[in-house]
């Protein structure tokens, strides 16, 4: 007799969550969406169980990766309504591209205003 065993990895979307403050590009309230990674136990092909976890957040702004603390992910993972804690959120992966907070226009980093909209960037 044989047994058909496994590890894989997978990953769940958790949707949009409200978040409090983007430090990569001082984005405030933005919408901004929430991935989780995780490891599975199968036994022929069926998933048992879930372990290494791993939360996910990305800047709507400019693409920046931040990873959530467990008990945050955790939380996010619960509650639909729950607004991230950015003292939580620790930078994985910087940002690819600097955008203007208010037009959202792609930005040279020495720029001190935006030139599609003239706001201020710094």
């Amino acid at each position: 007799m044989f047994f058909i065993v496994g590890i894989t990895t997978g990953t769940h979307d958790l949707g949009r969550r409200k978040c409090g403050f983007f430090s990569c590009c001082s984005t405030t309230g933005a919408m901004a969406a929430v991935i989780c990674t995780f490891q599975q136990f199968t036994f022929f092909f069926i998933p048992l169980f879930r372990f290494s976890k791993r939360y996910f957040v990305t800047c709507p702004n400019c693409g920046a990766v931040y990873e959530l603390s467990v008990d945050e992910g955790k939380r996010i993972e619960k509650e639909y309504t729950a607004e991230i804690d950015p003292g939580k959120m620790y930078l994985v992966q910087g940002a690819y591209r600097r955008t203007c907070p208010h037009c959202n226009s792609p930005v040279d980093q020495s720029c001190k205003y935006c030139p599609n909209c003239g706001a201020s960037l710094r």
